[in-house]
Parts: structure tokens; C-alpha cells; sequence
């Protein structure tokens, strides 16, 4: 694995690289892009959620996308010997098949065994906000899968994501269920412990 960038580091690289004047700060979504790229050097995820040596990275974003073209910069960038993919997916009633009035039953099973298919392909997901009313019915069928969910939203967490971008008064923060980590099988090193507020979720059998 290659050495690990600290997110400061990583963004006066990306400023010196685009020609960013230091003095112009990053937009909110240009940083959690930066952090998404992050995590892939962050977290480690087991041997079986890649099909094969040459598999992608696969970063998936849910519901309205804010990342625009800050995301797509990051499409085909190598990581640890992998390519990054991105890929976008509508919001959690098309998932459901809601979207689809009048579809007949049969029809609409395989439609979100499909989809459901698709979201667990992802090794990130960022779960956008506009989404906040639908998180039990996306996490739900995640937490066995070795998913690293990533949301924004006040309750993340304690619906089963793994990391939450907060607000803070001067910077973004991050927390993070390590519950949930363990859950999907993804391993978080130290350096992203450090940088993250560590929460203590309840467990799907109910322990603290």
C-alpha cells in the first residue's frame, strides 16, 4: 500500500497542480471529493470485495449529486494499483421501483435485485442529503455488504453509515461508526481514526 496522504497535504498538491492561488480555499464539494479520494488510501477492504486483481474502485453517488465535474476528476485516477470509477445512481425510490407506477411485481423484484446488485458493487457510496428521508430503507440492506457509506446528513450514523461529513464553524469535520466498520468488514487505519470524531452506534442486535 502506498504511504498515506494526510488531507492537507493532499489538497496543497491538488492547488499546486490546478494553479489554485493558496489565498482561494476550496469549495465544500471540492473537498469532500478530496476526502472521498482519501479514503481509498484510508480504509482497506477485504480480499473478496474485488472480483479480481485488475477491478476498479468503484465510488458511487446517490440521490443529487453536488460533486458536478469535481467528481469526475477523480474517474480513472490510480489508487494502490486499482482505477478509480465512478458512477451515479438515482435517489432511493427508483431504487425502489417507485418511480415505475404500474410495473407488475415480478418485474419490479428483479428491478431492485438489480439495483441493489449495483449499490453493492460500490466500495464507497456517498448517500447525498437529499436522500435524509430514505437512509433506513438504503442502509438497511448495506450493512452486510462491504459498502464504506458516507453521508451528510445529522442522523447518518445512527442509521448505519459509516462516515458523516459535519459542518463545523470553520471547517468540515468527520465522524465515524467504527460499529459499522466492522459490520461491512472495512478496515479504517489510524490516520483516519485521527482525524474523526470515533461514535459509538448501536449495534443491529441491539448492544451499545
Amino acid at each position: 500500500m502506498s504511504p498515506k496522504i494526510l488531507p492537507w497535504v493532499a489538497w496543497v498538491a491538488c492547488l499546486v497542480h490546478s494553479g489554485r492561488s493558496l489565498a482561494t480555499p476550496p469549495g465544500e464539494y471540492e473537498t469532500k471529493a478530496g476526502h472521498l479520494l482519501n479514503f481509498v488510501e484510508f480504509v482497506e477492504w477485504p480480499a473478496g470485495a474485488f472480483p479480481d486483481a485488475k477491478s476498479p474502485i468503484v465510488v458511487g453517488v446517490m440521490g443529487k449529486d453536488p460533486f458536478g465535474a469535481e467528481l469526475d476528476k477523480l474517474q480513472d485516477k490510480v489508487i494502490n494499483g486499482r482505477r478509480l470509477q465512478i458512477k451515479r445512481f438515482k435517489g432511493a425510490l427508483e431504487f425502489r421501483g417507485e418511480e415505475t407506477p404500474g410495473r407488475r411485481r415480478d418485474d419490479l423484484a428483479i428491478k431492485q435485485g438489480k439495483k441493489l446488485a449495483e449499490l453493492k458493487s460500490c466500495h464507497i457510496l456517498f448517500i447525498s442529503s437529499s436522500e435524509r428521508d430514505y437512509l433506513p430503507l438504503i442502509l438497511k440492506p448495506l450493512k452486510s455488504a462491504s459498502v464504506l457509506t458516507v453521508g451528510e446528513t445529522e442522523l447518518f450514523l445512527h442509521e448505519g453509515g459509516i462516515i458523516n461529513f459535519l459542518d463545523g464553524t470553520n471547517r468540515l469535520q468527520l465522524e465515524i461508526s467504527l460499529d459499522a466498520a466492522e459490520r461491512a468488514r472495512v478496515m479504517t487505519s489510524s490516520k483516519l481514526l485521527s482525524l474523526a470524531k470515533v461514535i459509538k452506534t448501536e449495534r443491529s442486535d441491539g448492544q451499545k
